[in-house]
């Protein structure tokens, strides 16, 4: 085994890093307890900030201009339960968690979120549920970033807290009488939700196991019904469920709807005494309709025409709001509980994306819709299904901001035969034939990366840059089936388009033009993967919690998501499957070839996608590369999978900072 010792020079600094073996296997420590990988990350987090400190004053100029930026931000509307409204929000600078009487309007503080954070050095306020009687709220806090959350009680009129558990889904729900909480465990060796858990809110040690899952590859989730005397408690892999029904009142689980089966999802709600199912027992997804507690008889009623996909569905008074995909717009279908025919309303005008982002409880039959693009900023409107009204709420208003000044479209890239779709937007009057391009991608478990508008897309778009999102399959642009055509044997599809759609920006508007990629998480895989097979397209590259080590994580149970996952990157298992992920695997193609400079962040705590994967792909694209450009690992010991909100911009800020960088040094 030969060893290497890297050193980067700074100016007139040399940093020294600890020696690493080639493979560079000994950076996993599932335990996070050894002094020699902590030593060499730090010293590599040394290494990044001496060469990030000549970036600072960039970073602080993206950062001033952010804040110039700033808007009059839409008011968040309120989420809506029975006469209570409740709502997350900034009071006098600190972030707040409110109740107000919904005919009243008088509003008072439940928790102060900004005062619970200042105590440790990451803080995620994952869920919240307020007791019935109004006496007590239960909190689920991740306080590492290990996506491990501490359940906690709190007694509001006193403040005296009561911890319930420490390693839990962020999920609670009270018992009708409020003298139980039932939550959800996570296995603390492989993070899955395995259990849905009666606790006494007074007593943490009395406890019972309502539902505990067996399949490894089975995770247990719930969620409270459009009745909120009910509890639907789920556990599904990536392609099948199973669900129970949790009575609140009595603490009595049910027997499942259906029996699982492989390939099919079934996901109800209960309202008028009845069970409404989404479900693609059929093979399309359908609306089916069944009794309260006999559930063997599904009847069918609703069902979208070929073309179209059933997402997603919500229980009101007035009737059933439907959201229907298709070729990547989303339209609110409107349904009554009797005879009558549905209703079809597009979520946004053409070329802005618009999505049902709040939703009413079953009495105020009301819904939230959100829409943006990359140039037009959000807005937030409400339907109600009562008067058939839609109402303009709020829009965030830029006092500086001239919409005219950008242009936004989508364009459709060939990529084997397959067109695949790329959302982009510049600023009109900077763009040239040689403006760089900022390519964004994801393209995993069926997620449709949204073109938001942020400022900080808007301060490149300023610098000149092109700011593009690759739609590849793998994603859920086009529904279900473009999400099958790019993951487990058919990955390697959706790296082909990023490629594709890289191509085509190179030369867009027959320009000649440097690209610089970004990816976090899946959206790592896609970027690395591309990186390795054509590294001269790419002038540098952004990579945050990077799942990059695909075989060895897919090859290895104990790791959280890995059993649940085979459908979305492939069972190594299996020789043929295990033969097309080690064509696409970052880290096993990583080869002697010109790589661009790269950036990668990694957390800690992180228990999704291990800090070890990021640091051993960057340690060994340094050792292989022959460019002479800056290979930067940061390890935040911190934070786990997702970043403390504190220092998000920061990190964020120098990322753009970096890649601005690489373009300039290009010139």
């Amino acid at each position: 085994m030969s060893f290497k010792n890297v050193a980067l020079l700074v100016g007139t600094i040399v940093v020294g890093v600890a020696q690493a073996s080639d493979d560079y296997n000994w950076l996993r420590d599932d335990s996070r307890s050894s002094e020699k990988v902590k030593l060499y990350l730090q010293q590599k987090n040394q290494v990044a900030g001496a060469y990030l400190s000549q970036l600072k004053p960039l970073q602080q100029e993206l950062l001033s201009t952010w804040q110039t930026q700033s808007p009059t931000k839409a008011e968040t509307p309120w989420h809506i339960q029975g006469n209570e409204e409740f709502k997350l929000a900034h009071v006098e600078g600190e972030r707040v968690l409110l109740r107000r009487d919904k005919a009243t309007k008088q509003s008072l503080i439940l928790l102060n979120i900004e005062q619970r954070a200042a105590s440790y050095d990451f803080y995620q306020l994952g869920a919240w549920a307020l007791s019935h009687d109004g006496q007590y709220l239960a909190v689920a806090e991740d306080l590492t970033g290990s996506e491990f959350y501490q359940i906690s009680i709190i007694e509001l009129a006193t403040g005296k807290e009561t911890v319930l558990a420490q390693y839990s889904e962020p999920t609670a729900f009270w018992s009708a009488d409020d003298k139980s909480v039932f939550t959800i465990d996570k296995a603390r060796q492989d993070s899955r939700p395995y259990q849905f858990v009666k606790r006494s809110a007074t007593n943490p040690s009395k406890a019972e196991v309502m539902y505990r899952e067996s399949q490894q590859g089975w995770f247990v989730s719930a969620y409270l019904s459009s009745d909120r005397g009910y509890v639907l408690v789920q556990s599904n892999n990536e392609s099948a469920s199973e669900q129970r029904i949790l009575d609140l009142s009595t603490g009595e689980i049910s027997s499942a709807l259906k029996a699982r089966k492989p390939n099919t999802e079934y996901y109800a709600d209960i309202a008028r005494g009845k069970v409404f199912i989404n479900s693609n027992i059929d093979g399309q997804f359908a609306l089916y309709l069944t009794t309260m507690w006999s559930a063997s008889e599904w009847q069918k009623r609703y069902e979208p025409s070929d073309n179209a996909e059933l997402q997603n569905f919500y229980l009101f008074e007035s009737g059933m709001a439907m959201i229907e995909q298709y070729r990547g717009r989303n339209a609110l279908v409107i349904l009554p509980y009797g005879d009558g025919e549905p209703k079809r309303i597009p979520l946004s005008e053409q070329g802005i994306v618009g999505w049902v982002s709040r939703v009413g409880s079953y009495e105020s039959n009301v819904l939230r819709i959100r829409s943006m693009s990359l140039i037009q900023p959000p807005k937030w409107e409400e339907y109600s299904l009562a008067t058939d009204e839609r109402t303009l709420l709020s829009q965030d208003f830029y006092p500086n901001y001239q919409i005219g000044r950008y242009q936004t479209q989508q364009i459709l890239v060939e990529s084997e035969g397959v067109q695949v779709p790329v959302t982009l937007a510049y600023n009109k009057s900077l763009l040239k034939d040689d403006s760089p391009v900022v390519l964004y991608g994801y393209g995993a478990y069926g997620f449709t990366m949204k073109p938001y508008f942020m400022p900080q897309i808007n301060s490149l778009m300023d610098r000149g840059f092109i700011y593009a999102i690759a739609h590849v399959r793998g994603g859920g642009f086009y529904g279900e089936s473009w999400h099958n055509a790019g993951r487990g044997e058919r990955k390697q599809q959706g790296i082909n388009d990023f490629l594709a759609a890289t191509r085509e920006m190179r030369q867009f508007k027959g320009g000649r033009r440097a690209v610089v990629a970004m990816g976090s998480s899946a959206g790592g895989t896609l970027v690395a993967a591309a990186i390795n097979q054509q590294p001269d397209w790419y002038e540098a590259a952004s990579l945050n919690v990077p799942f990059v080590d695909v075989v060895a994580s897919m090859s290895d149970d104990s790791l959280p998501l890995t059993a649940q996952q085979y459908q979305e990157w492939g069972n190594p298992h299996d020789a043929s499957t295990l033969k097309s992920m080690q064509a696409y695997d970052p880290v096993l193609n990583i080869s002697k070839q010109p790589y661009p400079a790269m950036m990668v962040r990694v957390g800690w705590n992180d228990r999704r996608v291990p800090y070890w994967e990021g640091a051993k792909y960057l340690s060994k694209i340094e050792q292989q590369s022959t460019s002479q450009v800056p290979y930067l690992l940061m390890t935040d010991f911190q934070s786990g999978h997702a970043t403390d909100r504190r220092k998000s911009l920061e990190n964020q800020a120098m990322d753009y900072a970096f890649l601005i960088s690489q373009i300039k040094k290009s010139d």
